[in-house]
């Protein structure tokens, strides 16, 4: 009989069980050969986190297809692009006045096969942090092939019946979703309504609905985020095909060029340990600016105006990014929040280091010892008229020690014992 394991909604967020693992697991094992999946949405930061398992999937000959629904704007075109790229069929679904919503993925092989099925789209959120439910199916091939055949019956009645609302995805058909407005472009952020604003921003871990730990998704990549630094982008070689390999570079045009695909890093946050300074001033990093400028506004187009006219003048972010703030102490308690604050942003020349000033009275309260360090989380804002929401940590909260986690990356220890890590998110 076959074995069945229930999913169950509070396990991604409280990252008891991720979906991510469980794709990223199978695309190692050597027991599968195939993989088909539906999905209703998809996004480019989860093939970063797979991206490695796939490659190697992809180099023992494995097959994979897919069909990904385009409905509401919610499968991006650098996910389009990815999966053209690396998976053998990619097809997209789309009916007027009506969504594309299964979520199925499946692995297959000559003795084991395992299904997932339930609410998951392929997004970070829907594979990590999301409240999400199904069940897992693995079957003994072929004593439980009947079993298989059943439930893949979900997949094929979909994706092999020559339905007339489904189309292949080629370079040629993904330019035409692109210039007929159906896909997300995730380099262009959007934002929220004036109706999403302040509540889930200012009141932290409110107490209209408790004080529930969401575990944070995986980092991206260490070797992407490197890789992409160091060459303006990161060769995605599909080694499937014949064609020339696949690359990520910083920016898109939009239209998809025949050859070779380009997909962009796209970022979602960054986290670093921080040492703030007593005037206020909190370093960040210079790797940190070199792999991803365009995170931090940079180049910076303004100057500073020295106190003394022989004091050199160093580029500064003009207008200064508006950031909300939110600082937590060492049980996790939200003990400050500062909303709409003008955040001083400056690149000092001398030192090649962007620099932040926030008003010291702000950050009382976040404990600052040489070690451990407090950790700033920093991510581009939904809401309307904000650029960045700021989260600073102290030490020994169960919500640092899951972003220190993200921290793949460390920095120049500038003489101290510990060196202080940053990573992406």
């Amino acid at each position: 009989m076959p074995l069945y394991q229930y999913i169950k909604p509070a396990d991604q967020p409280s990252g008891k069980f991720r979906l991510i693992d469980w794709l990223d697991k199978n695309f190692q094992n050597t027991n599968y050969t195939h993989f088909y999946c539906l999905a209703a949405f998809a996004k480019i930061n989860p093939f970063y986190k797979l991206h490695t398992s796939i490659q190697g999937w992809n180099s023992r000959g494995n097959t994979s297809a897919a069909v990904f629904g385009i409905d509401h704007k919610g499968t991006s075109l650098q996910a389009l692009q990815y999966a053209l790229a690396n998976f053998d069929e990619v097809q997209i679904l789309h009916v007027n006045y009506s969504t594309f919503h299964p979520k199925l993925y499946i692995f297959s092989g000559a003795a084991k096969a395992s299904v997932y099925y339930g609410s998951s789209n392929f997004t970070s959120g829907g594979l990590e942090t999301n409240f999400e439910g199904g069940m897992i199916v693995d079957f003994d091939i072929p004593k439980e092939q009947m079993q298989f055949d059943e439930l893949f019956e979900c997949y094929s009645s979909i994706a092999t019946y020559g339905l007339s609302c489904i189309t292949k995805l080629t370079p040629t058909f993904l330019n035409t979703l692109i210039t007929s407005g159906f896909l997300l472009d995730e380099t262009k952020k959007p934002k929220s309504s004036a109706a999403m604003t302040s509540v889930s921003t200012s009141s932290g871990h409110t107490s209209l609905f408790g004080g529930f730990k969401i575990k944070p998704a995986r980092s991206i990549p260490k070797n992407v985020i490197i890789t992409a630094a160091t060459s303006a982008g990161i060769v995605m070689p599909s080694v499937k095909k014949a064609s020339p390999p696949s690359t990520l570079s910083a920016s898109v045009s939009g239209i998809v060029p025949a050859a070779p695909v380009v997909v962009p890093i796209v970022i979602n946050g960054f986290v670093i340990q921080i040492v703030p300074h007593r005037n206020g001033e909190i370093l960040l990093s210079k790797a940190a600016i070199n792999q991803n400028p365009t995170f931090f506004g940079f180049p910076f187009t303004g100057a500073t105006t020295p106190k003394k006219p022989a004091n050199p003048s160093y580029p500064q972010r003009v207008p200064d990014p508006i950031v909300n703030i939110r600082v937590f102490d060492n049980n996790g308690n939200l003990i400050k929040t500062e909303l709409n604050y003008a955040l001083n942003t400056i690149y000092y020349t001398k030192k090649s280091e962007i620099r932040i000033t926030i008003t010291p009275s702000i950050l009382n309260g976040l404990t600052a010892p040489a070690n451990p360090y407090p950790l700033l989380v920093m991510r581009e804002s939904t809401i309307i008229g904000c650029d960045y929401d700021l989260d600073f940590y102290s030490a020994g909260s169960i919500d640092y020690n899951n972003y220190l986690a993200i921290c793949d990356q460390s920095l120049p220890s500038g003489g101290k014992s510990i060196a202080r890590k940053m990573g992406w998110i």
